[in-house]
């Protein structure tokens, strides 16, 4: 009993425990005395209600498992991982869609002045970058999938660091995340690099260096820009103390 109210799970197994006990005694104690027109509304209560909590433990399970546990469940709180919610990647998704478009400066030098007409095309770029990245997560994940012969777990974030990853590879121990970077232009590259670096880093200590991240950049870009590109990336990622692989990736080689 002691045990059972340590975590949420063994307070709600007490709970319903309890009500479906009292239930069933209440029926047995009482089952002669009550009028049939009585006892129907308890039948239907023990019949239903193991139906209902599988529903709500499917929901809870499915949606909210990172929310059943307490912080004494785990022996080691640096090695949960939990998988994003709706929500979290919607706004993951938002930020990187944001990091996708050309910054001011490249905007201004290769496009007319924005008229108030064209506003409303500005809202639907945003929600067809949207678009593509998801197509490219789906598309760079399954690559690596056949490459490393094993299925990713998607959307991953490491305890509440507010860190996260796209995919996740388990290989004898060592745990390998994959994060997807969409660039467009060859100039887009400090902000975003800076977040992913500082992601890396703050996992790399969470997960006790238990850690290999694989940048993957999607490029839309011609190729002879890429070693550029390439040479400023790998400058900057040399010196990140966490272990981190980069590789590029043409856009067009993704619809092979």
């Amino acid at each position: 009993m002691k045990d059972l109210v340590k975590n949420p799970i063994g307070i709600v197994a007490l709970f319903i425990s309890l009500i479906y006990s009292i239930a069933n005694l209440l029926l047995g104690a009482t089952a002669k005395s009550l009028t049939p027109d009585e006892r129907f509304p308890i039948v239907i209560f023990i019949v239903l209600f193991p139906v209902v909590i599988l529903g709500v433990f499917y929901l809870l399970v499915s949606r909210h498992h990172g929310k059943l546990y307490a912080p004494g469940d785990y022996k080691d709180d640096k090695s949960f991982l939990r998988t994003l919610s709706q929500e979290e990647r919607e706004r993951k998704l938002e930020k990187e869609a944001e990091e996708a478009l050309p910054t001011p400066a490249v905007t201004e030098a290769t496009a007319a002045p924005t008229s108030p007409e064209a506003q409303p095309a500005s809202a639907q770029r945003m929600t067809d970058i949207r678009n593509e990245l998801r197509v490219i997560e789906s598309l760079v994940i399954s690559k690596f999938e056949s490459e490393l012969n094993q299925r990713a777990e998607r959307d991953v974030g490491i305890g509440d660091t507010g860190v996260s990853f796209d995919a996740l590879f388990q290989t004898n121990g060592k745990l390998t995340f994959l994060e997807i970077k969409s660039i467009r232009h060859p100039g887009a590259v400090s902000m975003l690099l800076d977040r992913v670096l500082y992601n890396a880093v703050v996992a790399d200590r969470f997960m006790n260096s238990n850690f290999k991240l694989i940048l993957a950049v999607v490029y839309h870009f011609d190729k002879e820009e890429l070693p550029r590109v390439e040479s400023a990336w790998r400058r900057r990622i040399e010196k990140c103390p966490a272990a981190i692989e980069i590789k590029f990736i043409p856009r067009a080689e993704l619809d092979v």
